[in-house]
């Protein structure tokens, strides 16, 4: 059965069968910067916050079933996010912006983008 964004939304939590959130009703926000070890070569699978971290990829499997995507990438910024862009798109390529993207985007598309041929 597939269901609507109605329903999907106050399900999130049920689809991922996650109980480590010790009761909570929303995914909590994990502060830190790094990670303890379980051991020497053995990573709980996050070492530093700014590589990955529970809360970012919490929000990427979210976004996922909310689009009905397969994948998504959250971004601190919104110029990392336009530097990655830059970093993906070559001379040739076609970028679709959203009209009311903020200030620096713009700037960033004109100053820099046309000049690298991508738009």
């Amino acid at each position: 059965m597939v269901r609507g964004i109605a329903t999907r939304c106050p399900h999130l939590e049920d689809e991922e069968g996650d109980n480590s959130n010790y009761g909570a009703i929303s995914y909590p926000i994990f502060q830190t910067a790094a990670y303890a070890y379980l051991g020497v070569g053995r990573s709980t699978g996050y070492d530093y916050s700014r590589l990955q971290n529970p809360t970012r990829e919490h929000l990427e499997k979210v976004v996922v079933t909310l689009e009905n995507g397969t994948d998504a990438l959250v971004l601190s910024s919104g110029m990392a996010a336009v530097t990655l862009m830059m970093e993906l798109f070559r001379p040739g390529d076609h970028l679709t912006v959203e009209k009311s993207s903020v200030r620096a985007v713009e700037d960033s598309r004109e100053s820099t983008w046309r000049v690298l041929g991508v738009f």
